[in-house]
């Protein structure tokens, strides 16, 4: 009776500590729902500021949109902190807990912690700026923005690529924007058979003809290289880099058109057979 007696007033003790408890437990609750409520709301605000701010400084593109990603993670790790501390937890022991498991995640955000450095050098040096056409190992495309990891690019065909910065700054990148105009750099081929003073009259006389290629920076038409089927001629000229595409079909589409009426023979693959 008396070991009864003792295990009810055990459960009374219980009850009254949870009874207690309660109030605090509910506290928590409540603080971690408000906290997720506006999670969403506050960190958008926060954003459209500082987006805002930087319009209206003209803060580099590239700049903008790399330092806006890291206030979004710093958003991101300020409302985990709050809502660890919210259910209990003290920010020492958490301290704790990330420097026993320090070399764990440091192997595990290595390629991340590249990534960000990569981004750093990118927006130090200035490869590229946004809107600059580069060609990498990943693909070729337009430069649309820089977060704290990675880089997208828009390719021709309104692909995107996702490059991560570490790539990009440890590797070679050919920025093909970077100057006002570009070399338009091809080969021509034309049969053995060919009168070669007509075949270089009449390139001449396209690239000339014209309007997009700039003259006065001059233009190269020569034989380059006698080939084990065709005569091959380089063609090289200056356009605005904006005109570069526009130009380069005009010139295949002319070349085609004026060769037929000229009768210079475009080689192609045959086969000839002599009968003895």
């Amino acid at each position: 009776m008396e070991e009864l007696t003792k295990f009810q007033i055990f459960l009374e003790e219980v009850k009254m500590d949870a009874l207690k408890m309660l109030p605090s437990i509910a506290m928590k609750i409540v603080w971690v729902i408000f906290l997720l409520v506006i999670f969403k709301p506050v960190s958008k605000s926060i954003i459209k500021f500082f987006k805002l701010l930087f319009d209206k400084n003209k803060v580099d593109p590239l700049l903008k949109s790399f330092i806006i990603s890291f206030i979004n993670v710093l958003i991101y790790i300020s409302f985990f902190v709050l809502i660890i501390g919210g259910i209990g937890v003290r920010a020492t022991s958490l301290v704790t807990i990330l420097g026993t498991a320090g070399l764990a995640v440091g192997l595990a955000l290595q390629g991340s912690l590249s990534n960000l450095a990569g981004g750093v050098l990118i927006l130090f040096f200035k490869p590229f700026s946004k809107g600059d056409y580069i060609i990498t190992s990943s693909g070729s495309g337009t430069v649309e923005s820089i977060y704290i990891l990675y880089t997208i690019i828009s390719t021709v065909e309104n692909f995107r690529i996702t490059i991560p910065n570490s790539e990009l700054a440890n590797s070679a990148v050919t920025n093909v924007s970077r100057s006002p105009e570009r070399m338009i750099d091809t080969m021509i081929s034309v049969s053995y058979d060919s009168d070669i003073d007509l075949v270089k009259e009449t390139l001449t006389a396209i690239v000339t003809e014209h309007k997009n290629i700039l003259k006065e920076k001059g233009y190269v038409i020569r034989l380059k290289k006698q080939n084990s089927s065709s005569l091959d001629f380089v063609l090289r000229a200056w356009v605005k880099k904006e005109d570069y595409w526009s130009t380069f079909y005009d010139l295949m589409e002319t070349i085609v058109i004026k060769f037929r009426e000229k009768n210079i023979e475009i080689p192609y693959n045959k086969l000839d057979v002599y009968q003895k």
